[in-house]
């Protein structure tokens, strides 16, 4: 039954601002941190989760304004609206996928370059794409009176819940396989360091994201049709505020040599103690992509994981024996498998 002209009016134009207001919110935060991105970000080599930084950082901006364009246009027809109208749901599964991405980069550093979990996740994060991907397509516009502007997406069933539902189950299996390193390296050690920014920042951003998620489903259930998907920007621009945030956080050393490669390459395990007390911006363990075991530099390439990884002081885990004055210790990739696999960190 179709909305009398006032209250369609009139949710209308809350949905407008409410998603206006989600953009000023991102323009905002962008505008707080570009100088540490400036100094943090542009200036370190160009590598992929950097790539993914900006596609989350700028390509939302992009999205946005397509987005607020659509909200005031008037000369489009119904099918071109219908075919339109997708595109909010589908850039928005792409983007939150994006940052589910860079988490699931963050644990795998986090995990010392554990391809289980890596391979784990990445499934887990496929699937997500999947749901939400499907449920985006079980979607339609928001009859509006005629005249009225604006192309709004909203479900047509139950199941397009899902765009929100999915993105839950990644992000608590991330939140857990934080919180289990971090106990396991508390537990071990009695001491934190970065660990503790990634616990902190890991369970704000859960914290956050769960409970918008969870305020969407239960707006999708509780409202009317036309602000059944009030929410979604509001999910999307906190995701893209607080991955952003995310990095920047673990930026904030001047060291380079805190890397993790991505699997299928062989591996370099650097260890290097000083003497006296370890400052709090140095790197005790190097863990990078190379083609030949027997190069003894790391090298950053484009698939390395870089500071997500900085600072987690994993030369405690070493065995002893590793430990020299200044030179690095190169070991070959079934040595490191086997040295992995002893200190546990196979999982």
């Amino acid at each position: 039954m179709p909305l009398p002209v006032p209250v369609a009016f009139a949710h209308l134009l809350g949905n407008y601002e409410f998603h206006t207001s989600n953009y000023v919110l991102l323009l905002y935060d962008h505008m707080l941190t570009f100088g540490e991105e400036v100094e943090k970000i542009w200036s370190r080599p160009f590598t992929l989760p950097t790539l993914l930084f900006y596609i989350n950082r700028y390509v939302t901006h992009f999205q946005y304004i397509v987005i607020q364009v659509a909200f005031h246009e008037t000369t489009w027809t119904d099918s071109v609206c219908n075919r339109y109208v997708r595109f909010a749901g589908a850039s928005t599964t792409s983007l939150v996928a994006v940052g589910e991405l860079i988490m699931i980069l963050r644990v795998y550093a986090l995990y010392l370059g554990n391809k289980k979990i890596l391979v784990f996740l990445l499934v887990l994060l496929c699937g997500q794409v999947s749901v939400s991907a499907w449920a985006v397509h079980n979607g339609m516009r928001v009859p509006q009176p005629r005249g009225f502007p604006g192309c709004v997406l909203t479900g047509k069933n139950k199941t397009f819940a899902a765009l929100w539902g999915a993105p839950l189950v990644t992000d608590t299996c991330i939140f857990f396989l934080t919180v289990w390193r971090a106990a396991r390296y508390l537990r071990k050690h009695g001491r934190m360091t970065v660990m503790e920014i990634m616990l902190r920042d890991g369970t704000l951003y859960f914290l956050t994201i769960f409970g918008v998620n969870l305020m969407n489903t239960l707006i999708y259930f509780l409202a009317l049709g036309d602000l059944k998907a009030v929410g979604a920007s509001f999910s999307q621009i906190l995701t893209s505020i607080m991955i952003s945030r995310l990095q920047l956080n673990l930026r904030y050393t001047k060291s380079d040599s805190g890397v993790i490669g991505l699997p299928k390459m062989k591996a370099m395990f650097g260890y290097q103690k000083t003497s006296g007390p370890r400052p709090e911006t140095s790197s005790s363990a190097v863990f990078t992509s190379v083609v030949n075991t027997n190069i003894r530099s790391a090298e950053t390439t484009f698939f390395t994981v870089g500071n997500l990884g900085e600072e987690l002081h994993a030369a405690d885990d070493v065995t002893d024996g590793t430990e020299s004055s200044g030179a690095q210790t190169v070991i070959d990739e079934s040595s490191l498998e086997l040295s992995e696999r002893r200190r546990g960190w196979q999982l």
